[in-house]
């Protein structure tokens, strides 16, 4: 059984890029993440990307090698990884959420364990794809 991590990655959407591309890696992430043990809460303030996984070390490796590579993503930040899974997702193997205000902000100024809790803060402004709690309230998250 594969060891399994958390992380969280800043990215921001090219300059040429459409913010309508945006449904389009929503609709593949869900089901490559599905298929992989991935879930993921990705985060979209019209211009940057936010993502939290939790899944197995190979598969999540695998993720972010693709991630970096996609051209819809530039300026890519590792800004935590981790051992475990602090906060387990429900639903979908991939939630979608809209972030109104300048709340990546702080996320993007912090690293390591306070960029987590940087975005465990922001959840609670979020605009959810789904009615469900984004996280369990489990393991102190």
């Amino acid at each position: 059984m594969t060891e399994r991590r958390e992380l969280l990655y800043l990215s921001a959407l090219p300059a040429q890029a459409s913010p309508a591309c945006v449904g389009g890696i929503v609709r593949h992430a869900r089901s490559c993440n599905a298929g992989r043990g991935i879930r993921s809460l990705l985060v979209f303030d019209g211009w940057r990307f936010c993502q939290y996984f939790s899944g197995g070390a190979t598969a999540l490796e695998a993720l972010v090698q693709r991630v970096r590579a996609d051209a819809r993503h530039t300026d890519f930040m590792l800004l935590h990884t981790g051992p475990g899974e602090r906060a387990p997702l429900v639903g979908l193997p991939l939630v979608f959420a809209l972030c109104y205000d300048a709340g990546l902000d702080a996320v993007a100024e912090a690293r390591g364990a306070d960029a987590l809790n940087a975005f465990r803060r922001l959840l609670p402004r979020l605009d959810a794809s789904t009615g469900e709690p984004l996280l369990k309230r489990a393991s102190g998250f």
